[in-house]
């Protein structure tokens, strides 16, 4: 795993900005959201459901453009949320099937 490049000040609020988006766009899939921080939410099916937490970081290797980040693993550029919808929902079904 490649380590994440860590926030100047008020660099945040693009991240923030994606997350934000993405949260949104899952709740309109109608998916439980819980935002745990600015760059973080938890998703469920469900509210009381196990689910995933999906973080939005700067990735060293590409520029330092934002990312989503799920369990440590690269997702998506934060730029394309809907890659991150479709790939949050697969990480759901996978939950599912434990």
């Amino acid at each position: 795993m490649t380590p994440s490049v860590p926030d100047g000040v008020g660099e945040g609020s693009k991240g923030a900005e994606f997350t934000t988006t993405l949260g949104n766009l899952l709740r309109g899939h109608k998916l439980a959201v819980e935002n745990v921080g600015a760059l973080r939410l938890r998703v469920a099916k469900e509210p009381e459901a196990s689910g995933v937490e999906v973080e939005c970081r700067r990735r060293a290797n590409d520029g330092d453009r934002w990312w989503f980040v799920q369990h440590g693993i690269w997702m998506c550029e934060a730029d394309s949320p809907m890659n991150a919808v479709v790939l949050v929902k697969a990480a759901l079904g996978a939950e599912e099937d434990r």
